[in-house]
């Protein structure tokens, strides 16, 4: 699973790459982020490479970033 986070000033993204052997793992990750900043936007795309990518301002995307990173390592 690969996450990179992109900052553009007042808004910043989040990019969430994993593949299908992680599905579960990812989803997860990602309902977690979504119900604890729930400021932030989400767009998924893709079967085998999943993609999602979370948008919205920056305090509240590195907020969403921690909790992403410590959901991984769970």
């Amino acid at each position: 699973m690969k996450i990179e986070y992109q900052d553009y000033g007042s808004v910043a993204n989040i990019v969430v790459t994993s593949t299908v052997f992680e599905f579960h793992r990812h989803n997860r990750a990602i309902d977690v982020a979504l119900l604890l900043t729930p400021e932030m936007t989400s767009q998924s795309s893709g079967f085998f490479i999943m993609k999602t990518i979370l948008c919205g301002k920056t305090h509240h995307a590195l907020r969403a970033y921690k909790h992403l990173i410590r959901e991984i390592k769970r």
